[in-house]
C-alpha cells in the first residue's frame, strides 16, 4: 500500500457482472448460513488516499487501483444485483458500497465493496462518507 493513507482495511468485493452470475437461490441461501461471508468473488486489503482507491488482492487475487476522478456514482445500499435478502441481517446492520467508475471515456464498470466485515457489520458507511467528502 502507498503512503498518506486516509483509511485502510480488509475488503470482500466483486464486479457487478460477477454478482449477477449468482442465482437468486444461492443469494437467498447465503443469508441463511450462520456467519457466512457476504457475496463476493475477490478479497484483500483496501486503502484510500486523496486521489485513489487501492485494492490489493489476497494470495494472488486481483488488484485494482481506481482513481477518484474516474468515479461516476457512489451508492450505499442494496439493489437487484446485491439484494438485501442475500445478507443475514436483511440490511439492518450493514449495506454494501457500490462504485460505478469510468474505464474509458464512454465505458463504465461497477464494483461492490464490503469493507471490514466481522460477521455482523462493516465499515462501509464510514468509507462512503469519506469518499463522498473527497468527491465534493
Amino acid at each position: 500500500m502507498t503512503e498518506d493513507l486516509l483509511l485502510q482495511g480488509t475488503v470482500k468485493w466483486s464486479y457487478s457482472h460477477e454478482l449477477a452470475e449468482f442465482t437468486g437461490e444461492y443469494k437467498r441461501m447465503s443469508a441463511m448460513l450462520s456467519f457466512s461471508p457476504p457475496l463476493h468473488r475477490h478479497s484483500g486489503n483496501i486503502a484510500l488516499t486523496t486521489t485513489e482507491l487501492i485494492i490489493e488482492g489476497a494470495e494472488g487475487d486481483e488488484d485494482l487501483t481506481l482513481k477518484l476522478s474516474a468515479i461516476k456514482q457512489l451508492y450505499l445500499g442494496f439493489d437487484d444485483i446485491f439484494p438485501a435478502h442475500s445478507v443475514r441481517s436483511r440490511g439492518i446492520l450493514w449495506q454494501p458500497l457500490r462504485i460505478e467508475y469510468y474505464t474509458s471515456t464512454l465505458t463504465t464498470e461497477c464494483i461492490y465493496l464490503v469493507i471490514d466485515f466481522n460477521g455482523l457489520y462493516t465499515h462501509d458507511k464510514a468509507w462512503y462518507n469519506a469518499l463522498r467528502e473527497l468527491l465534493e
